[in-house]
């Protein structure tokens, strides 16, 4: 049986099924930060994707991938702005979106919801390290140095938290052992300074957790009876923000 949110996930893969009976819905990420914000307009710019890139999966996105999706969805309001892929958690309304020498540029007009807000709250703090787009690939060729995407239909642009309770975005931007530490600190002054929701630091008490796990591992060292100090301290800083929140 499924839980209720793989009912809604099974649901959204249906939904853009029916969209399309042949498509293939894929996800690209890119380390791409937002660039830019206006928290007073709540207005963010940033770009989903860049071209003439090799990612991990040997793809390579030409300029012009995206052209017939901005001309022909993106005026429909077709093309969603999301928090970690999830349709049930729309960030805001997308008011330009382009290519431009760099890559997928948009600008988008953020909700009053209260996963909007806590996004713009997580924004200010520099914890958005990823973008990433929901699309399917219309032609595609291999080329000398990877397989070249020069047509996809968009569906959504997505802004990764790297929250892992994602299915899709599990510990998303973590690259090496002190980008991990940085991202601990960050979140852990995150936590204990924001007004966001209780909902929005509960999943960051979870990367938290998951992060400590992750510094253990890359760190190879034998795991001690006891936890060191440092980490001690911590954890029994996140109980008391749990009791707080909580």
């Amino acid at each position: 049986m499924y839980t209720s949110e793989e009912n809604a996930n099974e649901a959204y893969r249906a939904y853009l099924a029916a969209e399309s009976k042949s498509m293939i819905y894929g996800y690209k990420n890119f380390s791409l930060e937002v660039k830019d914000i206006d928290k007073k307009e709540g207005v963010v710019a940033g770009y989903f994707s860049a071209f003439n890139t090799l990612d991990s999966d040997g793809d390579i996105i030409r300029p012009g991938a995206f052209t017939k999706s901005i001309n022909e969805w993106f005026p429909k309001g077709r093309i969603k702005h999301l928090l970690n892929h999830d349709i049930r958690q729309p960030l805001g309304k997308i008011t330009v979106l382009k290519e431009d020498e760099y890559g997928l540029y948009y600008e988008s007009k953020i909700g009053t919801n209260f996963v909007a807000q806590d996004f713009l709250k997580m924004v200010e703090s520099d914890l958005v390290k990823e973008h990433s787009i929901g699309f399917q690939t219309i032609r595609e060729q291999k080329g000398e140095t990877g397989n070249e995407i020069f047509d996809v239909k968009l569906y959504e642009g997505s802004s990764l938290t790297a929250w892992g309770a994602n299915e899709h975005t599990p510990l998303m931007g973590v690259k090496s052992l002190a980008e991990t530490k940085d991202r601990l600190k960050s979140l852990e002054k995150f936590v204990r300074n924001s007004d966001a929701s209780d909902e929005c630091i509960e999943m960051c008490l979870i990367e938290i957790k998951q992060l400590y796990q992750l510094v253990h591992t890359m760190s190879s060292k034998p795991a001690a009876v006891e936890a060191p100090v440092e980490q001690k301290s911590v954890e029994q800083d996140i109980q008391l923000l749990i009791l707080k929140h909580f």
